[in-house]
């Protein structure tokens, strides 16, 4: 029986979800481009961003699952080393921006000729990687004890205590990220359902004690370490209970402020109604818009059927990724647990990001993966496509040589 009468390299759903991104990412960030945030041609150079993701993805496509796991080391220690060099590196060079410190941390380095290039989103990629392939090779759940548990959640915490915490000094919002797709990747590893309540009963409290803090004593707060964007980025999204006068005050004092930010967003979203406004009509002047907002030009400039096109496309991919995840298994518990981390981070960036712009989540400057301008951001998230894209062309090769 031949199951396939075309190549396993073409897989259709994947490259459709490939090429609807990319058409929503360049058309917004160039509705997007008329406020001149970041100049006119952003869209241009988002293309370029794609064009050499597709490299990537088709570069990817010549390893083999075991040899992308063997890699999975190299590219970790990598990331980490990327890490410690910007956290040592001057803010300038010869005058000139280098590892520049904005809110207080330096989270990318300035590439003359190039752009900017953001470490953390690449670790993203890299932890990823490292953990299934530590994963992967434990013993199969129901043949683990609870001392092989305890054993392969110490190695996890080992692997990711350096680069979350490195992250955490730049950026708590990626650091939470991180700690997320920890999260979900030892839920699913199969580790005692005891032991995983016991760390999530501890995690749940020492988040509630540190957004207290925050809260409620933010002079000690940042004596801690927090930074004063980001107990303003907590406090934003909490309600605002003075007086009208008061916040119209404050609106005007703080125009850049994150509680602006989504007022502005929300408003955007709002304008666009059922059908949109279209990609030359914008009304609204959303901060950031072509990166941390770019669901609100979505939502101005193709209303409502926009905003819904988008969410379908991302569950999509979601449905596609969790399908892949129990149909690889048998053959590759590493592309397995890459495709389990590699869904929690879409749905972690997915969730917070149009969470942010509808005003139900605080601004932590968490893109909107494939869709948000960004090198750093498009390069990383389409590199984990590619090696969840590899995965599927093996799945297919694997069920191909089944029926024969």
């Amino acid at each position: 029986m031949n199951k396939q009468n075309t190549s396993p390299y073409y897989q259709g759903d994947m490259i459709f979800i490939f090429l609807a991104f990319f058409a929503i990412s360049v058309i917004s960030i160039y509705a997007a481009g008329q406020f001149e945030q970041y100049g006119t041609s952003a869209w241009s150079r988002q293309i370029i961003y794609y064009l050499i993701g597709a490299i990537c993805i088709v570069a990817i496509n010549y390893f083999d699952l075991e040899q992308l796991e063997k890699l999975s080391i190299y590219i970790f220690l990598g990331g980490i080393l990327l890490l410690i060099i910007l956290k040592l590196s001057p803010a300038q060079i010869a005058g000139k921006d280098f590892a520049p410190i904005k809110n207080g941390a330096k989270s990318w380095f300035v590439l003359p000729g190039v752009g900017t290039l953001q470490p953390s989103e690449f670790m993203k990629i890299g932890l990823i990687m490292m953990l299934a392939s530590v994963i992967g090779k434990a013993t199969p759940r129901g043949k683990r004890t609870l001392e092989d548990d305890i054993f392969l959640l110490l190695k996890i915490v080992g692997v990711s205590a350096v680069p979350v915490g490195l992250i955490f000094m730049q950026d708590a919002g990626t650091a939470a990220v991180c700690m997320f797709i920890v999260v979900v990747m030892v839920f699913l590893s199969g580790v005692n359902w005891k032991l995983i309540s016991l760390i999530g009963s501890v995690m749940v409290l020492l988040i509630a004690a540190v957004l207290a803090v925050i809260i409620l004593f933010p002079d000690f707060a940042q004596k801690m370490g927090i930074q004063q964007y980001q107990i303003n980025r907590i406090t934003a999204w909490l309600p605002d209970k003075s007086s009208s006068a008061d916040q119209a005050a404050q609106t005007q004092d703080t125009s850049g402020s994150d509680k602006y930010q989504v007022e502005q967003a929300i408003m955007a979203i709002g304008a666009g109604q059922i059908f949109g406004n279209g990609i030359k009509n914008l009304k609204v002047y959303v901060p950031e818009a072509q990166t941390d907002m770019i669901f609100s030009i979505i939502g101005e400039a193709f209303g409502f059927v926009g905003c819904a096109f988008v969410v379908i496309m991302f569950f999509f991919l979601i449905y596609r990724l969790v399908v892949l995840i129990d149909r690889i298994h048998p053959y590759s518990r590493f592309a397995s647990f890459f495709c389990v981390g590699y869904t929690a981070l879409i749905v972690i960036h997915t969730f917070q990001n149009i969470g942010m712009n509808i005003g139900v989540m605080p601004v932590t400057g968490i893109p909107l993966l494939f869709i948000s301008f960004g090198g750093s951001s498009v390069l990383a998230v389409l590199i984990g496509f590619g090696i969840a894209y590899n995965a599927s062309v093996q799945l297919t090769k694997y069920q191909s040589y089944l029926f024969k």
